[in-house]
C-alpha cells in the first residue's frame, strides 16, 4: 500500500483521488496547498486525506510518501518533479509533463538520476472509445489510416478572460487553448500515428481581451508517419455550445468516427461506404473523469508491482515538443520540423 503526497487540491485533484480510492493500492493521501480554505475543503469531502500541509516542502520532508502526485499549474510542474524525484519519491504529473522539452529533459534526468519513476497523466489514453479505435486501427478494419482530424469545441471563455487565472497565461500556462486542451488531440493523433515531423500553426487570441492570455482558438496542420497528415482544431470561445469533441480516423477501406464527450453521443462509429456501424464500447457519463481515475489507477500498480506503464514519459514529452513546434509556427509563420 502506498501513501500519496498529493500537491495541488484543487478541481483537477478529485479525479485523481477518485483513482486512489477505487485502486485499492493507497493507504492514505496527504495534500498540500497553500489555501486553507481548498485544504479543509478537500479534507472534508475526502476522508483518505489524513494530512494536509501548507507547502510541497513539507510534504516532501515526510518520510511516509511514497509518491507525489502534481497537480499545479504548468509552470510548476517542472520544478516540483525534480524537487520530488530529488527527494526520493516517485512522481505523477498532470499534463503537459512541462513547459518545453528542455524541461522534460530536467525531469527525466532527475528521475534517471534518483531510481524513482515519473508518470504523465494523458488521460485520454484510457478513454474505452479510444482503446477500441486503437485495436480496430491495428486490426487493419479501416485499411491504411492516412488522415486524423480532432475537432474540440469549448466554452472556457470566462476564466481566459479572467486576467488573474493562470490558465491560459502566457508565464504561468505556456500557452492557451491548444497547450491545454489541444494537449490531448496532439498526444492522442501522434498515438494512432506516430511523432508528428512537423506542424504548421495558427494559434490566435480572438475573443479573448487580456494581453497575458494566449491562443483562445488554434488551429494545426501536422505532418504524421504513415505518411499521413492531422488536423486540429480547438476553440474556447464557443459560448453558445456545449462542450464538444469529435476525432476520425481516416483509412483507405473505412472511417472511425470517435464522439465520446458529451456522453450521450454514440462513442465509437466504423464507417464503410454506407454502412455506419456501431462499435459496442463502455461509455462513462462523466468520460474525462473516469479517464484520469483510470490512467492514476494503473500508475499506482505499475508502482507497486513494477510494471512497465503503457503511457510513459517519453510519450508525454513528444506531446510537448509538437506543441512548442506549433507555437513557434505561429510566431514565425512558417512550417516547423519538430525537434525531439
Amino acid at each position: 500500500m502506498l501513501t500519496v503526497g498529493l500537491v495541488g487540491l484543487g478541481s483537477i485533484s478529485r479525479q485523481h483521488l477518485r483513482g486512489y480510492v477505487e485502486s485499492g493500492l493507497v493507504r492514505h493521501v496527504k495534500g498540500a496547498d497553500p489555501s486553507p480554505q481548498v485544504r479543509e475543503a478537500a479534507a472534508r469531502e475526502f476522508g483518505i486525506i489524513r494530512t494536509v500541509y501548507d507547502s510541497m516542502e513539507a510534504l516532501l520532508d515526510d518520510p511516509e510518501v511514497d509518491v507525489v502526485d502534481i497537480c499545479t499549474p504548468h509552470y510548476l510542474h517542472k520544478p516540483q518533479a525534480v524537487a520530488a524525484l530529488e527527494a526520493g519519491k516517485h512522481v505523477i504529473l498532470e499534463k503537459p509533463m512541462a513547459m518545453n522539452v528542455a524541461e522534460c529533459d530536467e525531469i527525466l534526468a532527475a528521475a534517471s538520476a534518483s531510481g524513482r519513476r515519473v508518470f504523465v497523466a494523458l488521460c485520454q489514453r484510457m478513454f474505452p472509445a479510444h482503446i477500441k479505435a486503437k485495436q480496430l486501427v491495428n486490426e487493419g478494419a479501416i485499411g491504411q489510416p492516412f488522415l486524423g482530424v480532432i475537432n474540440v469545441y469549448g466554452n472556457a471563455f470566462e476564466w481566459m478572460n479572467d486576467p488573474t487565472s493562470w490558465k491560459g497565461d502566457w508565464e504561468k500556462a505556456g500557452g492557451g487553448a491548444l497547450v491545454d486542451t489541444g494537449h490531448h488531440a496532439v498526444y492522442m493523433l501522434q498515438h494512432f500515428f506516430g511523432p508528428a515531423a512537423a506542424v504548421t500553426a495558427a494559434a490566435k487570441r480572438l475573443l479573448v481581451e487580456p494581453e497575458n492570455k494566449a491562443d483562445d482558438t488554434a488551429v494545426a496542420a501536422l505532418e504524421l508517419p504513415g505518411p499521413a497528415l492531422g488536423s486540429i482544431v480547438v476553440t474556447y470561445c464557443a459560448t453558445g455550445d456545449r462542450w464538444t469533441e469529435e476525432r476520425r480516423i481516416v483509412g483507405t477501406d473505412g472511417s472511425l468516427l470517435i464522439r465520446d464527450y458529451p456522453a450521450d453521443d454514440m462513442p465509437l462509429l466504423l464507417l464503410r461506404g454506407n454502412d455506419i456501424i456501431p462499435v459496442k464500447v463502455s461509455g462513462p457519463l462523466d468520460t474525462h473523469g473516469y479517464g484520469i481515475a483510470r490512467i492514476i489507477e494503473h500508475f499506482l500498480d505499475c508502482i507497486v508491482h513494477d510494471k512497465p506503464e503503457e503511457v510513459t514519459a517519453q510519450e508525454a514529452r513528444a506531446a510537448v515538443a509538437t506543441c512548442q513546434a506549433a507555437y513557434v509556427s505561429e510566431r514565425e509563420g512558417r512550417r516547423v520540423v519538430v525537434q525531439y
